[in-house]
């Protein structure tokens, strides 16, 4: 029996670099998606196991894309974005090894979770997935109705663009991304 859990909050993919601290050192470590509870850090041989560790993470300000023109969508930025940066204090709650084979046998994934977090701070990351909700779920849409006009197929590929999704050239590709981040959302 496959039984599904709800998590306590959204998620959404947020690849971005955050820094953290380990002792006197600075480093930096690739997000793959956040939360208002934590995030999920990927490429690293190893993180801090200790209760406070210091974060520090721009946050992107999405808008929705929802009333964007075509050509607006085609001339977006990632680098547009307004960003806010928040600074937190999060702790290793789950580490996964990534592969047993030798090009990732130094990289693993780390879940972390907040622990100090300002309820300005955790507005900001809401905002953030919720936005990123709405406009995936735009995305989502586009893409059913991809055949229809070179418009759609436009849109489709701007936004793709926008929100992080690679130049992808098969749709059904890009549907499946699409439809494994937005049950990601919520769903485990």
């Amino acid at each position: 029996m496959i039984k599904n859990y709800q998590r306590r909050h959204l998620r959404a993919p947020f690849k971005e670099t955050v820094l953290y601290a380990d002792g006197p050192y600075v480093l930096s470590a690739t997000a793959i998606n956040i939360s208002q509870g934590g995030l999920l850090l990927d490429q690293l041989p190893s993180f801090p196991e200790q209760d406070n560790v210091p974060l520090l993470i721009a946050i992107p300000q999405l808008p929705s894309f929802k009333n964007f023109s075509i050509l607006k969508l085609k001339t977006f930025s990632k680098e547009l974005f307004s960003r806010e940066v928040i600074r937190t204090r999060a702790r290793l709650v789950r580490r996964e090894e990534l592969s047993q084979n030798l090009d990732n046998i130094f990289r693993s994934r780390f879940g972390l979770e907040f622990n100090r977090i300002s309820p300005t701070d955790e507005k900001i990351i809401e905002n953030f997935v919720v936005n990123f909700a709405s406009n995936l779920i735009y995305l989502q849409t586009l893409i059913d109705s991809f055949n229809t006009d070179d418009e759609i197929k436009e849109r489709v590929r701007a936004l793709a663009e926008i929100l992080g999704y690679d130049q992808i050239e098969k749709i059904a590709q890009l549907r499946a991304e699409v439809g494994h981040d937005y049950k990601s959302l919520q769903w485990l």
